[in-house]
């Protein structure tokens, strides 16, 4: 079964993933009847959240739906479910897909940010579906049909959580042989739910006449459609099948007792069951089919679904087009799939009898029939058909080879659509193919241990060195090395590993591998403006970030790569943080320049953010502000779509320094974004409350702004967010000042001093403005005084603080240096004023002054007295004050 190459392959993986023929019900045929007792409870069906068609296969539901979905007038959706739906991200792409058709738009709104949730919390993202979806108040109905196809407890669990939040515009219908595994006691209790079962579907008497009259075309079948529907206790598929059996002349069983009773098909266990209906079809109708029908009959039962050439290639025959139309015709159990007549199926009852006779009449022919069908398909350019049939033939090899060139259209985080086919391919024939091998290992990092993967990858390089040397072109061995140091480089993301990360990214440059594109692929999980708070491992902690990133950062800096941008931003964060911010637009400078060449929005946003920050920090905020616009102007729409509440909430930081009140006023009077009070916040999110809060301290909503803090810093403090954390004790110090609470307020502003000290933030204190220097003056003569107890803070980082104030007060364009001395030239101090001076602010004694220098005390204090006058000050404590003010120690 080899085959060289796939085609018509596109690499848009969600065309992929997504089947749009399984988000149409089959049509209704023409000469279906209409049993009015059930079709007019589509009134009761759209007042009701959840609607549960519950009995066994052939019992009319997909028949009822058909014509609740005709009543709905379009405002329908339907995701039509088979045993292959067993991924609960991909269950989730369906109703997502589903939803698009009556909530226009919700694909493009949501499907970005819902990838990106899903991964790390997935309540999180069915919080966001549910939101989207209850944004329009247009009653639609939800169909899931064939759900006992769904096995996994996980979807489920998933299923309870959106069922219970859905929004009273969207009514849910679940079509299913079995119970679903919900507890719906309190939906029942409240009257949300609806139910039918067998016994409300089952034909009465009249209706089963209706049907052998007007779709059977037995005009003269009154008196035996009665005996039919009391043979049958009215079940749809046992009346249509002795319907069937009449029109093949073949005599019917007559019998007090039911021929075929659905409550049978319920009450024995699933084989016995199927076992009474494919006897009953192989008597009374297979077996009196023609040789040739009944060949045609086995051999497509292999397929899904098929079309007239699938079914020409199966069975051998040339006239399999005129045998389709034939078993139409005749209503032998084959279902249309599209309204043009084109794609068909059989009945699931039919189709499973049709595969146990093939099975045990001709199983030496079902892997070759199976292989038949999977070439077509990936000739078909369908590879998830194809697949599915190379592993249910056993052909591994070509399953193997066809999962591999698959993996040239995915990129790593989407590769979880391909991960069910390596649950069942036997794992030798993958790691006979290395670059299967590594694809199956990326799939797999994040379960298994990180000891086990390294031990994994250190035992695939030495097979590719040592064994495939001579075997394949160099290039590809170079390529697969490569790929490998990738491997590590993630697998030390994704455990924190710091230290390895950075390691294996200088390896990486150091071994000349400048083609870094495996990296953006894998994007690190989080699409965040601001690395210093949202990187995996770091969480705000400066330390642990300037150490990685600026060893990251240095070696790639010449390299118009991905990393270069992308670890660049977090550098300039680092030192922008450490108010080094001439250095910090070096890297800010470098980053921007290389995402302008990559122009992804992962790395664009971040790099025109981190430099509107600097601009913000060095006073230049109508810069900041052109800048933001300027990255918004330069995304996709869908980009911008979802990156568009990060980039304003930046703008409106800015607003509220330039125009605080009026800002401040707009924010408050718009709606909040229901995801802001999720379960799971990304940094951004917290980053739009903190902005918010902000608005409310301005607008002197107190407790609003209180209550937000509060959960923002509980929220911070459980994932140990450090800069979040910082931010929420400096706010809260000014809200408890305001509130006329200056001793709480210095308790909270020494908790973000506790926090800020030994990582060494300074811009994020400084960025307060007065009235946190304030109250930071005030701490300091409080602890100098000790009036508060020791905290643990140190008096020469509440000094560097100060310092850094009274800079960017000054002249917040010029740098640190340039400015202490402009500071110390106006004062006039000597040199050995200024020595003398600094000892004064640590405390010390004339005496204790006089012995470091070799003086006596007199002479101290008579360089005390010229500082005193130089400052115009009245004693220590006053002239310690005007020092610290005006950035002199």
């Amino acid at each position: 079964m080899q085959q060289k190459q796939t085609a018509g392959f596109q690499g848009d993986w969600l065309q992929f993933m997504i089947m749009t023929n399984k988000l149409e019900l089959p049509p209704l045929p023409a000469d279906t009847i209409d049993r009015s007792r059930l079709s007019s409870q589509y009134a009761e069906v759209i007042q009701s959240k959840l609607t549960l068609l519950t009995a066994p296969a052939g019992s009319g539901k997909s028949t009822l739906l058909g014509s609740w979905l005709r009543s709905a007038a379009g405002h329908a959706a339907c995701v039509c479910l088979d045993e292959k739906d067993q991924d609960p991200l991909q269950f989730w792409l369906y109703i997502i897909h589903a939803l698009e058709r009556v909530r226009q738009g919700l694909c493009g709104d949501v499907l970005s940010s819902f990838l990106q949730r899903y991964a790390i919390d997935p309540r999180s993202a069915l919080i966001l579906l549910l939101n989207r979806a209850a944004q329009s108040s247009q009653h639609a109905l939800l169909i899931l049909d064939d759900y006992h196809a769904i096995t996994r407890p996980e979807i489920h669990a998933q299923m309870q959580e959106f069922i219970e939040h859905l929004p009273s515009s969207i009514h849910l219908v679940i079509s299913s042989r079995t119970y679903p595994a919900f507890k719906l006691e309190k939906l029942r209790l409240r009257g949300e739910m609806k139910q039918l079962t067998l016994q409300e579907l089952a034909f009465t008497a009249e209706e089963g006449i209706e049907f052998c009259q007007n779709v059977m075309h037995m005009e003269q079948a009154g008196r035996d459609a009665l005996e039919w529907v009391q043979q049958t206790e009215g079940w749809a598929a046992g009346l249509k099948l002795l319907a069937l059996s009449h029109t093949l002349s073949i005599d019917t069983v007559k019998s007090s007792k039911p021929l075929i009773s659905p409550d049978h098909y319920l009450a024995n266990d699933a084989e016995t069951g199927n076992r009474v209906i494919s006897d009953y079809l192989l008597e009374e109708v297979f077996q009196r089919q023609s040789t040739e029908m009944q060949r045609f009959l086995l051999r497509t039962s292999i397929a899904r679904s098929m079309n007239s050439h699938l079914c020409q290639v199966l069975s051998g025959l040339e006239e399999a087009p005129q045998l389709l139309r034939q078993l139409e015709k005749e209503h032998l159990f084959l279902i249309p799939l599209d309204r043009e007549g084109v794609w068909y199926r059989y009945h699931h009852l039919f189709s499973a009898f049709l595969k146990r006779e093939l099975l045990r009449n001709h199983s030496a022919e079902m892997n070759d029939l199976h292989g038949l069908t999977a070439l077509w398909y990936e000739q078909q350019g369908s590879p998830s058909e194809a697949l599915d049939h190379y592993i249910l033939g056993q052909y591994f090899q070509d399953a193997a080879r066809l999962l591999e060139e698959l993996f040239a259209h995915f990129i790593m985080g989407e590769w979880w659509t391909l991960r069910k086919y390596f649950d069942v391919l036997p794992l030798e024939i993958v790691k006979a193919r290395p670059k299967l091998y590594m694809s199956y290992l990326f799939l797999v990092a994040r379960e298994m241990p990180y000891g086990e993967m390294v031990k994994q990858l250190d035992e695939l390089e030495q097979v590719i060195r040592m064994r495939l040397q001579g075997h394949i072109a160099p290039e590809v061995i170079e390529y697969l090395l490569q790929v490998i140091c990738v491997m590590r480089a993630y697998m030390a993301y994704l455990n924190r590993d710091l230290e390895g990360l950075s390691s294996y990214l200088v390896s990486y440059i150091d071994q000349g591998y400048s083609d870094d594109i495996a990296f953006q692929y894998m994007d690190y999980d989080r699409r965040e403006s601001m690395r210093l708070r949202s990187f995996h491992g770091v969480q705000g902690y400066l330390r642990r970030v300037e150490a990685c990133f600026g060893a990251i950062t240095k070696r790639w800096f010449a390299e118009p790569a991905y990393v270069t941008s992308y670890y660049g931003v977090g550098y300039g964060e680092v030192l922008m943080e450490q108010d080094q911010l001439f250095e910090a637009v070096k890297y800010a400078d470098r980053a921007l320049e290389v995402a302008l060449q990559i122009k992804v929005a992962a790395l664009l946003v971040p790099a025109y953010v981190l430099k509107a920050r600097i601009e913000f920090n060095l006073g230049r905020p109508e810069e900041s502000v052109k800048l933001l616009l300027q990255v918004e102007n330069l995304l996709s729409v869908k980009d911008k779509h979802y990156w568009q509440p990060t980039l304003e909430a930046h703008r409106n930081r800015i607003g509220l320094e330039l125009s605080p009140v009026d800002t401040a006023t707009r924010i408050l009077a718009d709606t909040v974004d229901g995801d802001i009070h999720s379960f799971v916040l990304s940094c951004d999110q917290l980053f739009q409350c903190m902005v918010r809060i902000r608005a409310a301290i301005i607008d002197e909503r107190y407790d609003y702004a209180r209550e937000e803090l509060k959960r923002v810093r509980e929220y911070a403090e459980q994932r140990d967010l450090l800069t979040e954390q910082i931010e929420c004790g400096l706010l809260e110090s000014i809200l408890l000042q305001k509130q006329g609470f200056p001793n709480a307020g210095i308790t909270a502003l020494s908790r973000a001093l506790i926090l800020g000290g030994p990582e060494g933030y300074i811009r994020s204190i400084v960025v307060e403005g007065e009235q946190l220097k304030q109250l930071l003056q005030q701490y300091l003569l409080l602890r100098r005084t000790k009036a508060i107890p020791d905290d643990g803070v140190k008096m020469t980082y509440v000094k560097q603080l100060l310092s850094a104030f009274t800079r960017d007060q000054k002249v917040r364009g010029r740098s640190a240096a340039y400015e202490v001395k402009q500071d110390q030239k106006e004062v006039g101090l000597s040199p050995m004023e200024q020595k003398i001076f600094a000892h004064i602010s640590e405390g010390l004694t004339s005496k204790q002054i006089a012995a470091e220098f070799g003086i006596s005390p007199g002479t101290v204090n008579t360089h005390i007295r010229r500082v005193f006058a130089k400052l115009g000050a009245s004693n220590r404590t006053h002239a310690v004050q005007i020092a610290e003010q005006r950035g002199l120690l």
